[in-house]
């Protein structure tokens, strides 16, 4: 009974532990308060010429952004000792991380990295620790918040560094994998009376095996002792964690644009919602209020003879009026136009990435599928009910035009609305990368 509520207390505190991060949003962690209301501001006037700019120089200059770097692995693979190691301190000094044989960590703890401004090493507990299993234990210490992720083991490879590997990269993510407490097996080749250098050798090719075998593209590999710390490789982990730090960052920051675009574009996003509802709205009021009436509208051209148009063909005209009107306005409103692309493809001297994105911009072929879909089902119900017209009482036909209408519109210009934010998210990736 006292196990379960020891349990159940560290479980909770684990939950505590993480709540400060999850609290962070993505726009914040590259911009600060002030940044992030002028870029919302730009963006609900309509600059986004600007918005984008403003982003790029960001991206040019992350020096500021804190870059959260998990270190992950079972329990007792020596993860604490690393992270005490890199930092260049002993496991009795002021403000090391607490090691041991049993697991020591309720929760993700945070320690800097002095060798490097704003970067964080986060000491998770063991993968295999609290009988979690992997998904759940994931989600407990908030994995996706990680900017990249460090994984230690010992003695060999384990199915949960593979897991974890796969589930780093299915981010878009990097990561070293560190083969630690290699002064044990130094000794043990050593009383095998074994070359060293080629067991090295062997332990790499073994690591880089097994990465292929489960499909995962082999990373940067180091063999290190906590210990020995000038023996081994972790001078070298140091220096290629320095040396990569820009491109780290770098690619965290074009991972994040959908969601920062997404925040920036948020108060401006339920404007529109609204406005998408209100054209929906007034395209099921045009479709009820036209389908019940019995007498089909005629239209003659000069010259010719008369052409009768059924009530429900001249509905969905009406209704098609409308969902025209609301894709310009939506189109007017996102700002995306050859202007743009234009103007920007002048600013930061790339046309052929502004190309491929005002291609992209063309968004015809991509809403072409769903307005047909949509034209053939209602045409066909309401050649169906024109066919039958008698068949079906006013206040069936009325039901009908209204929802049809409404599903015909307010589909349509959702669709559009989220391909245009997705067009925007793509446009700012294509200003951002190099060629």
């Amino acid at each position: 009974m006292l196990q379960k509520h020891t349990e159940s207390a560290q479980k909770k505190q684990w939950r505590n532990s993480t709540k400060d991060q999850m609290a962070q949003s993505t726009l914040s962690k590259f911009f600060t308060p002030q940044e992030s209301r002028n870029l919302q501001r730009l963006y609900n006037t309509g600059d986004l010429e600007t918005v984008i700019l403003q982003m790029k120089s960001k991206s040019d200059n992350l020096t500021n952004m804190q870059l959260n770097v998990a270190v992950m692995g079972d329990v007792r693979s020596g993860k604490s000792t690393f992270i005490n190691a890199m930092r260049g301190l002993r496991s009795d000094d002021q403000g090391a991380a607490p090691t041991g044989n049993e697991e020591t960590r309720i929760g993700p703890t945070g320690y800097p990295y002095q060798d490097l401004p704003n970067v964080q090493l986060w000491d998770l507990p063991g993968t295999n620790s609290f009988g979690f299993e992997l998904n759940h234990y994931l989600k407990k210490v908030n994995f996706k918040s990680y900017d990249f992720f460090i994984i230690i083991s010992q003695a060999r490879f384990r199915e949960n560094d593979a897991k974890l590997a796969k589930k780093i990269r299915e981010q878009g993510k990097e990561f070293y994998y560190v083969r630690a407490k290699i002064d044990n097996d130094a000794r043990s080749l050593g009383r095998q009376g074994a070359d060293l250098n080629e067991g090295w050798v062997r332990i790499r090719r073994d690591c880089i095996s097994n990465f292929q075998s489960v499909g995962v593209t082999p990373p940067a590999i180091f063999l290190i002792s906590s210990f020995d710390q000038e023996e081994y490789e972790l001078p070298e982990l140091k220096n290629t964690l320095a040396r990569d730090l820009c491109s780290i960052k770098s690619n965290i920051f074009m991972l994040s644009i959908p969601k920062i675009m997404t925040e920036i574009a948020e108060s401006k996003t339920k404007m529109l919602e609204k406005r998408v509802w209100m054209f929906g709205i007034l395209a099921g009021a045009v479709g009820a209020l036209s389908l019940p009436l019995r007498v089909p509208v005629s239209v003659q051209m000069p010259g010719s003879l008369p052409v009768r148009i059924p009530v429900p063909v001249l509905s969905f005209m009406t209704t098609t009026g409308w969902t025209v009107v609301g894709w310009i306005y939506l189109r007017k409103q996102l700002g995306i136009c050859d202007k743009l692309l234009q103007s920007l493809a002048s600013k930061i001297f790339k046309p052929s990435s502004i190309q491929k994105a005002e291609m992209n911009c063309q968004l015809s072929s991509k809403i072409l599928p769903a307005v047909t879909n949509t034209i053939s089902g209602i045409g066909l119900i309401a050649c169906m009910i024109t066919g039958t017209r008698r068949s079906f009482s006013p206040m069936t036909q009325t039901i009908f035009g209204a929802v049809s209408s409404f599903v015909f519109t307010y589909t349509l210009l959702k669709n559009s609305q989220r391909q245009r934010l997705e067009t925007i998210q793509q446009l700012v990736k294509s200003a951002l990368t190099t060629d």
